[in-house]
C-alpha cells in the first residue's frame, strides 16, 4: 500500500462523457467518402489518438486521404459535437478534492493538448491540474497502449511511476498504465468490456461519486488497499 503522490487522469470517458461523440464523428466523416454506416470496435477508438483512428479507417475502407488530413477532419467534427459534453458524475469535485489533499495532478489523453485545456476550463478545474503534466496525443510519438504518455506525465510531476495512480476508462489506457508500472482505477460508467477491462486494472469504480469517503486522504497516506477493490 505504497502512498500515492500523483494522480493522472485520462480525459474522454474518464473526466467527460465524450466517447459517444467519437463513434458519431467516425460514422459521419467516413460517410462523406461514400462509406455508409461505418463503425470501429471500441478497442480501436477508446484511448486512441485520432491519427491511430484515421490510419485504421484508411486501412479498412481504402479511403484515399492522407492520415493526418483525415485525423484533422475527425477531430474537427468531434470537437464541435462534444462542445457541450457532460462531465462524468463527481469528476470536478474529485479533482478538487485530490488537489486539496496536495496530490500532484495531470491529464494524459489521446486528444490534443488544446482539447485537454478546453475541457479542464469547462469543468472549472484548470487551476488544479499542472500545465506541465497535460500530455495530449500530439505530445507523444507512441499512443496508448504504449506507456509513453503516462511516463511523461509522471516525469513532469517529478513522481515515480510506483507512486502514481491512473484513472482510465479504456483497454488501451489501462494497458498503458500497467506497462508504465502504475496502479489504476477503471471508471466503468461509460466503458465497454467491463469484465475484461476490470482484470487489467488495480481497482474499479462506477464513477467518482462511488469512491468511499476519505479516498484521497487514504491513498495519499498509503492506508487504502486498492488491489481487487470495486467501488459501486
Amino acid at each position: 500500500m505504497r502512498p500515492v503522490g500523483a494522480v493522472l487522469f485520462d480525459l474522454d470517458g474518464t473526466l467527460v462523457d465524450s466517447e459517444t461523440h467519437t463513434d458519431e464523428a467516425i460514422s459521419a466523416v467516413v460517410a462523406r467518402y461514400g462509406v455508409a454506416s461505418f463503425a470501429l470496435p471500441h478497442s480501436e477508438t477508446r484511448g486512441r489518438t485520432w491519427a491511430h483512428v484515421a490510419d485504421v479507417i484508411r486501412r479498412q475502407t481504402g479511403i484515399e486521404c492522407h492520415t493526418s488530413a483525415l485525423a484533422d477532419e475527425l477531430l474537427e467534427y468531434w470537437t464541435e459535437a462534444a462542445a457541450d459534453v457532460t462531465p462524468i458524475p463527481g469528476a470536478a469535485d474529485a479533482v478538487r478534492a485530490a488537489a486539496t489533499r496536495k496530490l500532484k495532478l495531470g491529464v494524459v489523453s489521446g486528444s490534443p493538448r488544446s482539447v485537454i485545456d478546453s475541457f479542464l476550463a469547462k469543468l472549472g478545474i484548470g487551476d488544479c491540474v499542472d500545465t506541465r503534466a497535460r500530455i495530449g496525443g500530439d505530445a507523444v510519438s507512441r499512443s496508448k497502449p504504449d506507456p509513453e504518455g503516462y511516463l511523461l506525465g509522471a516525469r513532469a510531476l517529478g513522481i515515480e511511476p510506483a507512486e502514481t495512480l491512473v484513472f482510465e476508462d479504456s483497454q488501451a489506457g489501462l494497458m498503458a498504465a500497467k506497462a508504465a508500472g502504475m496502479r489504476s482505477v477503471f471508471i466503468t460508467c461509460c466503458a465497454s468490456d467491463i469484465p475484461g477491462n476490470t482484470r487489467l486494472a488495480t481497482a474499479s469504480c462506477t464513477h467518482y461519486l462511488t469512491l468511499p469517503d476519505g479516498f484521497w486522504h487514504e491513498i495519499a497516506e498509503g492506508r487504502l488497499e486498492l488491489a481487487g477493490r470495486s467501488f459501486k
